[in-house]
């Protein structure tokens, strides 16, 4: 099948998003606990530019993943070994194979990206049928409960390289509470010596769940437990307003 071509993940965004998310926050050594007891082959789907990949092949994981942007997974490749990274790019709703996986894991509310109905139906049926027996699934997934507050301005963020040179972002940001589509219109300027130097704009949408609309989407598997966090801390859910929320499923 044919898809149409990302209109996210082009270069700058890949190094700003590169520079904002390698921060050593809880989600990576929270996902990294899974990898280490994982015992068999992992894989991450999204996997962007590798910021959990990566530490993970260093730890001696044996892990593989794959990505819609060739941008991400060009930043990922440079940074590990251009020929040898083992990763490649598809879509989730397109990946088959014969592989079993004990741990397949995707972070950072990157599950939100896949918008059509449809398209996320086969995406986790396609993850369930690649994982192995007693394997784990572990998502986490973005909420109505993180749209920013207020939408409809225009919000700046930037980020310095390491020559000192500066890529930022400018964000304006909306939210369709019917169809539960947020979307940020991102324009990024790479910035030298108080230069612009390049430009680069890109429409970001992503599917934002009610509290329990993907329960009722994994309970159509054959999953043997289904538990659902409000944190990397694996607190439990005390109420509704959770703007974040992390399954851990076993087949």
């Amino acid at each position: 099948m044919t898809r149409a071509p990302l209109t996210t993940y082009f270069k700058l965004c890949t190094e700003f998003y590169d520079l904002e998310h390698h921060r050593g926050k809880a989600e990576a050594s929270f996902y990294m606990n899974y990898a280490l007891q994982a015992q068999g082959p992992i894989l991450e789907p999204m996997c962007g530019t590798g910021r959990f990949l990566l530490p993970m092949l260093a730890a001696g994981c044996d892990i593989e993943g794959f990505d819609a942007s060739p941008h991400m997974l060009n930043a990922l490749r440079k940074k590990y070994a251009p020929n040898k990274a083992p990763v490649w790019q598809q879509f989730l709703q397109d990946f088959t194979s014969s592989k079993r996986y004990n741990l397949i894991f995707i972070p950072y509310g990157s599950f939100g990206l896949i918008l059509n109905p449809n398209d996320v139906q086969k995406s986790l049926a396609t993850l369930y049928h690649h994982l192995a027996p007693g394997g784990k699934l572990v998502l986490d997934i973005e909420t109505i409960n993180s749209v920013p507050h207020p939408c409809g301005i225009w919000r700046r963020g930037i980020n310095t390289r390491a020559d000192g040179s500066v890529i930022a972002i400018n964000t304006l940001t909306s939210y369709d509470e019917e169809a539960q589509l947020f979307t940020s219109l991102c324009r990024y300027e790479s910035i030298e010596n108080g230069t612009l130097v390049a430009l680069e704009e890109e429409d970001f949408r992503q599917y934002l769940y009610r509290f329990d609309e993907m329960d009722r989407l994994l309970k159509q598997f054959n999953f043997t437990s289904i538990i659902k966090y409000q944190d990397y801390a694996k607190n439990l859910p005390t109420n509704e307003q959770a703007p974040l929320l992390i399954y851990e499923c076993v087949k």
